[in-house]
């Protein structure tokens, strides 16, 4: 309609030289937003954009940005300090720490931004999936191909530690080393005590933040080894969002019960989902070019 049309016409539009993959919106620090948005592109770059409205028009939003070999697949920003994560199809992770984001904190007249490298994380493999976990203290992610959920202590030298996908199945200190699927989102909840998993086989699943528990297995969509699948918590933490390949809805789950309680008729082949952890605001875009925002009614 006219007031969509006009959103879009006032947009601000950055160019970021490759085909945007994905992007992550810093998180509240402080009590107060960070102007600032992270782009995973395709040719591997990551761009640090000033999403700010006090720039003027034409000005060069693009304030930082660092390459990884491969296109990027996941971006995440700490909740709780000023850490970007960026994970890529080289099979590594980024960690940068974000310092002097213009107008963000204090109202000073420092404005110079930098971004300083701190740790590279190596794996044999394409990290499909991350998020941090633990009010930031901690990463977790997914590498193709393991049984696993991988956790890094933050506050502890990065210290290392695997909780099995297939529950209780470990031996001892040994996994069944297969899985029938592949995670290719993960979202922490808002109480920081779960992890939700989205899977290429159709389940979605929920479990315990560092532990092999599985607290929930949600099923209802469609999704295979061809699909997108994508997955958010609402803000309550009462109820779980996620896509379904061919079908042109949004699918919410009941936590409590694990059952599917409403299809919202969205756009077709939905290409992510975002929550916002203060309201009840759901936004979805689609491989169709749109994008909508809703307000949840449940």
């Amino acid at each position: 309609d006219e007031s969509s049309q006009k959103a879009v016409d006032d947009s601000v539009k950055v160019g970021c030289g490759a085909p945007v993959i994905c992007a992550a919106f810093a998180q509240v620090n402080q009590g107060r937003g960070s102007p600032l948005v992270a782009a995973g592109c395709m040719d591997g770059s990551v761009s640090i954009i000033h999403c700010g409205l006090d720039l003027e028009d034409g000005a060069n939003r693009i304030i930082y940005s660092f390459k990884h070999e491969k296109y990027v697949k996941t971006i995440c920003f700490s909740p709780s300090e000023q850490l970007i994560a960026s994970a890529s199809a080289d099979g590594t992770i980024m960690l940068h720490q974000v310092g002097n984001v213009p107008n963000m904190f204090d109202g000073s007249d420092d404005d110079e931004f930098s971004l300083t490298a701190v740790q590279s994380l190596h794996f044999d493999a394409p990290v499909e999936a991350m998020c941090f976990v633990d009010n930031g203290n901690s990463l977790c992610c997914y590498v193709r191909g393991t049984s696993y959920l991988t956790y890094f202590d933050l506050k502890d030298e990065y210290k290392q530690s695997k909780y099995s996908l297939n529950g209780k199945a470990a031996i001892g200190d040994r996994f069944d080393d297969h899985v029938s699927f592949s995670v290719l989102s993960l979202q922490s909840s808002p109480s920081g005590k779960y992890v939700a998993l989205a899977t290429d086989v159709a389940r979605n699943i929920i479990m315990e933040v560092k532990s092999d528990r599985i607290v929930r297995n949600l099923y209802g969509h469609n999704n295979d080894g061809f699909s997108n699948p994508k997955i958010a918590w609402s803000s309550s933490g009462q109820y779980i969002y996620g896509n379904s390949q061919n079908e042109n809805c949004v699918c919410v789950w009941d936590v409590a019960s694990a059952s599917m309680v409403k299809r919202l008729e969205a756009h077709a082949f939905v290409r992510d989902i975002y929550s916002s952890s203060v309201t009840d605001t759901v936004a979805t875009v689609s491989f169709d070019k749109t994008a909508k925002v809703w307000l949840n009614e449940m």
